[in-house]
């Protein structure tokens, strides 16, 4: 295990100091106001408001300006469950939209150490039924959902998708999970000792738990909905894409669930990126971002399109064509060594299509 060097920018952003909250989200705060959220050409979105646990409940809805009938994802940002906002994630969330050509809503949950559990995934969890009520208003199929995030966002989908299962509804097609926190006790070798990792190290992981779960932690199915790891049983959940970093004190944790969850029969595709920090897509130029970027495209298109299983599989690859080129430029530009040949094998193993 070593860090690609691609990655090694990410040494330098300092990380969230979870023992100052205030100063993190100052932090965070001026960054974004440095970055004004990004327009699209394709895209429209606006944010509203909807009736959550805690009173008014903000989403961002994103819906492309020409597609079919399709579904949504419901998406959930990170930042350790303490700091984040709608505008966070807000690019991520307009690629999902241009490139899987589904509906997007993003939602800003309840932060702790304000709103310790349950209140983050109670609020995720309405803004999911709110969508599956919705759905006509939508213009999406209710039968067609997925819910997704990154890093804190991964586990309330990972949280609401296991909720989901016991109750029976909404239908969840698929859970996008970018290297989620799942175990709460830090069991797995990684998490306790990748303590000089960028962006994120062991006593970050054991303090974000600490401060989302609270004075009393939860017990039994609760737990497992606040730590999917604690469930005592997987089968029924829905079908799963993860990204697990191989430099990331979460990486033992999400290789665990994605065996546990292959045991319990579910569709597992994951994603083991070599030399990958937590927050590895924050450089958006690397080679292995380009490449989860087009793989989260391709399953979000498989999973929500309307056709059948074969048929969704040819639908993302059309849908993704029109970003085979920049992923292929991207490549070339960042990895100069690659020929030609070698970028369109790996994008053909994405999308089963050949890039040109």
């Amino acid at each position: 295990m070593s860090l690609d060097p691609v990655f090694e920018p990410l040494r330098q952003i300092p990380r969230p100091d979870f023992d100052d909250i205030p100063a993190a989200r100052a932090r965070m705060a001026s960054m974004q106001a440095l970055m004004p959220p990004r327009q699209s050409a394709t895209v429209d979105f606006e944010d509203r408001e909807i009736d959550g646990p805690g009173g008014k409940l903000a989403i961002r809805v994103y819906d492309p300006r020409v597609r079919g009938q399709t579904g949504a994802l419901v998406y959930f940002h990170g930042g350790g469950f303490m700091v984040g906002d709608l505008d966070t994630e807000h690019s991520q969330c307009l690629d999902h939209a241009e490139e899987a050509g589904c509906v997007v809503v993003s939602v800003a949950y309840r932060l702790a150490p304000e709103f310790p559990f349950p209140a983050a995934h109670e609020d995720a969890w309405a803004a999911l039924r709110w969508v599956a009520a919705n759905a006509d208003a939508l213009r999406v199929d209710p039968e067609r959902l997925a819910v997704g995030g990154g890093s804190a966002g991964a586990t309330l989908a990972a949280g609401v998708a296991l909720r989901a299962r016991d109750e029976g509804t909404p239908s969840i097609r698929l859970a996008l999970l970018v290297q989620p926190a799942i175990d709460h006790l830090q069991t797995e070798p990684s998490a306790r000792t990748f303590t000089d990792t960028p962006f994120m190290t062991s006593a970050d992981l054991a303090s974000v738990w600490r401060t989302y779960l609270g004075a009393a932690p939860p017990t039994g199915k609760a737990l497992s909905y606040a730590a999917p790891a604690a469930a005592d049983d997987l089968a029924g959940y829905p079908p799963v894409f993860l990204i697990v970093g191989d430099v990331d004190p979460l990486r033992d944790e999400g290789l665990a669930f994605a065996r546990r969850l292959i045991a319990a029969g579910t569709e597992v595709e994951l994603h083991l990126v070599a030399g990958a920090p937590h927050g590895f897509d924050l450089v958006e130029h690397a080679p292995a971002t380009l490449l989860m970027r087009a793989a989260r495209a391709a399953a979000l298109a498989r999973a929500l399109s309307s056709q059948g299983r074969w048929d969704r599989r040819l639908a993302a690859a059309t849908s993704a064509a029109r970003f085979h080129g920049p992923l292929l430029r991207g490549l070339a530009k960042h990895v100069g060594t690659w020929p030609a040949r070698t970028a369109r094998q790996l994008l053909r193993s994405v999308f089963g299509t050949t890039a040109r």
